[in-house]
């Protein structure tokens, strides 16, 4: 008779998926989506400016402060604080109205001047925050030389290009 030989142990495969295969395979894909995300980023050259600036000045792009020199940007970011209590106040009170709407929306009976109430106190509280922002825009823009107003005038109109144009502000196309 012939004996069959019996392969060792190691050689035998198991019926068990082998998890670290697994797991290098799903790292990889996730360490390729970060470096295409990084990759769309760098050919992107800016990012997309948000129309709420530093607290709630929507009228002052953020770029345009990164453009001044580091003494000039410190004194306009004065302004930023003195108006800080406000905006941080009305932030609080628009965060609480919104809880109101969503307790409003929960309740069971269901009552729709409940609901009316809550986005009407909404929509007057970021009215208020709104124009803290109006007025504390106009003390920047007050305190600005010529050239800086001219230089805020293309920051806005390339932030409301939205990122589309390339280069930088004052560069003609």
């Amino acid at each position: 008779m012939t004996a069959v030989a019996t392969p060792p142990p190691e050689m035998v495969p198991s019926g068990r998926f082998n998890w670290l295969k697994i797991s290098l395979v799903v790292s990889l894909a996730v360490n390729l989506l970060f470096v295409g995300g990084g990759i769309a980023r760098f050919f992107s050259h800016r990012t997309p400016e948000r129309m709420s600036g530093i607290s709630q000045m929507q009228l002052i792009p953020r770029n345009f402060l990164n453009e001044l020199d580091r003494s000039r940007r410190a004194e306009l970011m004065k302004v930023f604080k003195e108006f800080a209590p406000s905006f941080r106040a009305g932030r609080k009170v628009a965060r609480d109205d919104v809880i109101k709407l969503a307790v409003a929306l929960e309740a069971e009976p269901y009552d729709n001047a409940v609901v009316k109430a809550a986005v009407d106190a909404f929509s007057e509280h970021s009215s208020e925050l709104v124009n803290d922002g109006g007025k504390a825009a106009l003390t920047l823009i007050s305190s600005l030389s010529p050239e800086e107003r001219k230089l805020l005038a293309r920051h806005i109109r390339l932030r409301d290009e939205g990122g589309r144009k390339r280069g930088p502000p004052d560069s003609k196309d």
